[in-house]
């Protein structure tokens, strides 16, 4: 005879040691929160990844934007100086690289340079570019009132990173490490750029006369892009060929 189901004495309908739909359904329930903190222990992570990664992405597009722009304010406040630092030598740069008739440019920075020469800026006026020049390029500057054993005239090509280069090499065996650095105002910046990262303590001194000296917008966007391609890769292959003082 079956005994009666009270409160206190449950029945049970099923066989014995079977599992219950209550039990089953906590088991499940189990299972899913498992499964979520699994998920929620490994979103964090994820979510960090994906944020450094934004902000990486974030910062190299913010240095592409600024560097034009302080490119740009590097040219025009380069431009303006005029440092007449007593130094070792006088560097002028050659204008072949200027667009149009580069005799009156390259007389106007011997005229500068002759300038301070006289003020006693340097002992010394070194003058780079094709060698076929060296001849007008002395005659100008004796002229102008330098001496001309104080002329110095090298073959160094027409570009500013070799020009500067064969510079920083003689002054290296000649134990110089100053210069003051003659060109027009836009290229002062870029002249300034190449002379410190091969070691030279360079002086800038654009000139102030002649068809270089104004700076117009077509020299500053010419120099800002010659300028942001320096600092992004001709930087990187210079090394200093006049070692620091210590």
């Amino acid at each position: 005879m079956s005994q009666p189901c009270i409160p206190s004495n449950p029945c049970d309908d099923g066989p014995v040691g079977a599992p219950s739909a209550s039990s089953g359904a906590r088991s499940a329930s189990r299972r899913i929160a498992d499964g979520a903190r699994l998920v929620a222990g490994a979103e964090p992570s994820a979510r960090t990844s994906k944020v450094l990664v934004a902000g990486v992405a974030t910062a190299f597009v913010g240095l592409l934007l600024l560097l034009p722009i302080g490119a740009t304010l590097q040219v025009v406040l380069s431009s303006h100086v005029d440092d007449r630092t007593p130094t070792q030598a006088i560097v002028v740069l050659d204008p072949a690289q200027y667009w149009g008739n580069t005799r009156p440019v390259l007389r106007a920075r011997l005229e500068h340079a002759a300038q301070l020469y006289r003020e006693g800026v340097a002992p010394v006026v070194i003058v780079t570019g094709p060698q076929r020049r060296a001849g007008d390029e002395r005659r100008i500057l004796v002229e102008q009132g330098v001496a001309d054993r104080d002329i110095v005239s090298f073959d160094t090509g027409a570009d500013t990173v070799g020009s500067l280069r064969v510079v920083a090499g003689v002054m290296r065996d000649l134990g110089w490490s100053s210069a003051t650095v003659v060109t027009d105002p836009a290229q002062a910046a870029r002249a300034g750029a190449t002379s410190s990262a091969l070691g030279i303590d360079a002086h800038l001194s654009p000139t102030a006369d002649g068809p270089g000296a104004a700076l117009t917008s077509e020299q500053v966007a010419r120099e800002v892009a010659a300028l942001v391609r320096h600092h992004l890769l001709t930087r990187w292959s210079l090394r200093p060929v006049i070692d620091a003082p210590a």
